[in-house]
């Protein structure tokens, strides 16, 4: 019967292993990002303690970047070859063990090397969390899931350092076991969220789908240059964006400074920006329902940009945090709309690869703008860089409009 089935059938997709249930998915990626943001929180303190030179510190963390985008880059192909469960796995092992190694070892080379296999671990899952989700809900909720997905992962962000926080107490030693336990947890919890396929037929619906013919599961079929070509306009958003907050990174701390906060207020400042996108983000997808999605990205990436420029004139702390929670609201708006328009504009045997090349583009710029902020600040000030990072991401956001306007008159 299956040969007669065949014979008679029309050509579809074979049903692909992108198969992690959204409950595991939610969950992990909770604590996929407690670990992320929670050792973010520690491990320069964490690192003097166990006495790394103050001069060495940076050759870890550029470890973490590159580990980072060097997983995005190659693990996306894994995903759109062996489907996102088998690499969600992968993935959290890796981490998993890199975290363990790190814990056990004191060799520097060796402790760089271990936090490097933790970040590209956690790089390669959060790719295939990102492309189960693309794959497995109709095109229709896109925005909607992507938006719990990264409300949740935001969720986990703040959760992360305020439990770090308490384990440090009494010392920064026990700081990579929540790391340990975090990972072991989202490892067990990744081999339990394996469903069955899902059919072909219901990864897309005809809102933003590809002709048939398009949708195969061979990645020998789509070339990198093809993903390149769908959602490059993406890249070049996402990569001016993610340089504006490498700056931010080293800014922020130096701008509340001068204006008077306590060093207390800066790490909670944050949450200013956070709790807007775990509470609104799963409903982006309310926003102009009617407008080309490509331009309500653009829009207010392109917004996020000009608050750079509100920054740089505000004189009171208040102020500050108040433009943060603006800040956190277009958030909350500009990234599951990201992520759902890179699910519509990729092929979609390669949406692990498209996922990999945004991700990798977002480590890469951010580890650049970090790179940088230091040496912008020291030559013209906190105001200046402020209005530099803003203008990069406005010009880097008007390309990526004039490249999608391009494409949608060539349709």
């Amino acid at each position: 019967m299956a040969g007669v089935e065949t014979a008679i059938s029309p050509p579809r997709v074979a049903a692909a292993p992108h198969s992690v249930t959204l409950w595991g998915a939610y969950a992990v990626t909770f604590l996929l990002r407690c670990s992320q943001m929670g050792t973010i929180a520690i491990i320069v303190p964490y690192l003097l303690d166990r006495g790394v030179p103050v001069a060495m510190l940076g050759t870890i963390m550029i470890c973490s970047a590159f580990g980072s985008a060097l997983s995005n880059l190659v693990t996306g192909r894994l995903v759109d070859r062996f489907g996102a469960w088998r690499s969600l796995v992968g993935g959290c092992l890796l981490a998993f063990l890199g975290a363990v190694a790190f814990l056990m070892v004191s060799w520097l080379p060796a402790m760089a090397a271990s936090y490097l296999i933790t970040t590209g671990g956690m790089a390669a899952a959060g790719n295939a969390l990102r492309t189960t989700i693309g794959l497995g809900t109709p095109a229709a909720e896109h925005e909607k899931t992507f938006g719990r997905f990264n409300s949740i992962g935001t969720a986990g962000a703040l959760v992360g350092p305020l439990m770090v926080g308490l384990i440090v107490i009494d010392g920064t030693a026990a700081a990579p076991w929540f790391a340990v336990a975090a990972l072991g947890s989202a490892s067990v919890l990744g081999l339990l969220s394996r469903k069955p396929a899902i059919p072909s037929e219901l990864r897309r619906t005809a809102e933003g789908a590809h002709d048939k013919e398009e949708q195969q599961d061979v990645p020998a079929n789509v070339s990198l240059l093809d993903v390149l070509r769908a959602v490059g306009p993406v890249v070049a958003l996402v990569s001016a964006t993610a340089t504006m907050y490498g700056v931010y990174a080293v800014l922020w701390g130096p701008f509340l400074r001068e204006l008077g906060a306590a060093d207390p207020i800066i790490p909670w400042s944050f949450t200013a920006t956070m709790l807007p996108v775990v509470l609104l983000s799963p409903h982006a997808n309310k926003v102009l329902p009617g407008t080309p999605r490509w331009l309500v990205v653009g829009v207010v990436t392109a917004m996020l940009g000009a608050l750079a420029f509100v920054y740089s004139m505000t004189t009171s702390i208040w102020m500050a945090i108040v433009i943060s929670v603006v800040e956190g609201v277009l958030m909350a708006i500009s990234v599951p709309l990201t992520y759902a328009l890179i699910t519509k504009l990729a092929p979609p045997a390669a949406l692990g690869r498209a996922f990999g090349v945004a991700s990798a583009s977002d480590s890469i710029s951010s580890g650049f703008g970090t790179s940088i902020a230091g040496v912008l600040i020291a030559a013209g000030g906190v105001s200046f860089v402020f209005e530099l990072a803003g203008a990069y991401c406005v010009a880097g956001t008007a390309l990526a409009l004039v490249w999608w306007w391009r494409k949608s008159i060539k349709r």
